[in-house]
């Protein structure tokens, strides 16, 4: 792959922390941002190593930054680090920057929006869906924290015969759609439940909160391995106690963190409720009670004390 420029489209934690780590495999980055401009420099501030131990260091990335609107250049490896909700339009309005034949790779929360995106790409573009566990937290326009080493791939989201490795070629998979699932049902106990009920991920494992837990993994379950649902292929291994063993597991490793739902519903922001309990609720062969209550507290404020209460009460 030749030695252009990357365009990273979005100046979140996510989007900043991956220019600056493109810059560090060696690579040019350009990266657009929306509101606020990050400058020249990000200062990136790692609080474990590349083994996972903790150590703290700070290293400083040359970036150059641009409005969409002022973006001249072409591009053939782009990615596209928004909320799900604004990934076709983000990638809509630097189009006109984009070559035939290029890569375009996502990482967002959820399922939906890529294949959005993709309606909207020519077919010589190829798209790449991606996956994150990294932690990231956005301190300053052109100030990240990495708080915890994670994993990233990324798959063709129409996989081609032969089948196209990612221009990182260690972050390529041939099962994206079945890891992106895996997250979408941890995302859809951890998100709405931490966001409904005001609290960090550690908390769920609290015994009040057992009952509502068990309820939504075992309703989970039950569409996951239900062999009508649309990504059944991907999904038959995701019991109920696979289910259980991945929440508990993200829980306790995240314990002090909160979701990214949590903070967009604090700061009064848009979710991605739509591509994970949305998602779902549209994609079920039977009806989701329990996700379905879970959407409706995330969407609508003013039913959310009632909510609550509805969800204490699950037995």
């Amino acid at each position: 792959m030749k030695n252009t420029p990357w365009l990273v489209i979005g100046a979140g934690a996510i989007g900043l922390f991956w220019a600056c780590k493109l810059e560090k495999l060696g690579n040019k980055v350009h990266l657009v941002y929306r509101s606020e401009s990050p400058g020249k420099k990000i200062t990136l501030e790692s609080l474990t190593d590349e083994e996972g131990h903790q150590q703290v260091s700070v290293s400083k990335h040359k970036i150059k930054s641009f409005t969409a609107e002022s973006l001249t250049g072409q591009y053939d490896k782009v990615l596209i680090c928004t909320k799900s909700f604004d990934l076709k339009n983000a990638f809509t309005q630097i189009a006109r920057c984009i070559i035939p034949d290029a890569h375009i790779a996502c990482l967002c929360n959820g399922i939906g929006a890529q294949e959005e995106l993709q309606s909207i790409l020519l077919d010589t573009q190829t798209l790449w869906a991606g996956i994150t566990s990294e932690g990231v937290l956005k301190i300053e326009a052109d100030h990240i924290k990495h708080t915890g080493l994670g994993d990233t791939y990324f798959g063709e989201w129409r996989p081609s015969n032969p089948a196209k490795s990612f221009p990182i070629e260690s972050l390529t998979v041939t099962n994206i759609r079945q890891r992106m699932i895996e997250k979408l049902a941890v995302n859809a106990v951890i998100n709405p439940i931490t966001a409904i009920f005001n609290i960090h991920n550690g908390d769920l494992l609290n015994d009040e909160y057992k009952p509502l837990i068990s309820a939504t993994l075992s309703e989970l379950a039950s569409v996951l391995t239900h062999p009508q649902f649309s990504y059944a292929q991907e999904s038959q291994h995701l019991t109920s106690d696979n289910l259980k063993n991945r929440v508990n597991t993200i829980a306790q490793l995240t314990r002090l963190n909160r979701s990214s739902m949590h903070e967009d519903v604090r700061l009064q922001r848009q979710t991605e409720n739509s591509f994970i309990s949305g998602f779902l609720l549209d994609n079920s062969p039977i009806d989701l009670p329990v996700q379905r209550l879970l959407y409706e507290g995330v969407a609508f404020a003013e039913q959310r004390e009632e909510i609550k209460k509805k969800l204490l009460s699950i037995a």
